[in-house]
Formats: structure tokens, sequence, C-alpha cells
């Protein structure tokens, strides 16, 4: 949306404040946490561990989306 040129200096200030299973456990998440996501994702928002790994529903939840879309034009 014309906010390209901000992309560097946002880079910059969010540097470090990626979501990883590391992150989530020094900051005091429950154990049993799980992990949503809206897609597109960015490499630099949240690691493949937890992006791809057992405690993410980023893809049951994008199939359901599709299906609720789906229903909706019917």
């Amino acid at each position: 949306m014309d906010q390209e040129h901000e992309k560097p200096q946002r880079l910059k200030d969010f540097n470090g404040f990626q979501v990883t299973e590391k992150s989530c456990k020094e900051g005091g998440a429950n154990p049993n946490w799980k992990f949503l996501h809206c897609l597109p994702r960015k490499e630099h928002e949240v690691d493949d561990e937890v992006f791809r790994g057992p405690r993410s529903l980023v893809f049951p939840e994008a199939e359901n989306r599709k299906w609720i879309i789906m229903a909706m034009f019917e």
C-alpha cells in the first residue's frame, strides 16, 4: 500500500521478534500453545519449525476458510 520504502527500516526495527519455539518458551507461553497465522507467511515473522510444526494450525484453518468461502457463494 505504497509503504515499500519503509520495508528496510521495519525489518531492522523488528529484528529479533520472530516467533520461534525458543522465544515462546522463554516468554512463558503455555506448554500446549498453538500457532495460527493468516496467510501469506513472511519468513521474518515466524520460523519454519513453528509454522510447519505440530503446534501449527495454519493449514487446517486455511482449509476451513476455503470451505466457508465456497459455502457463502452457494
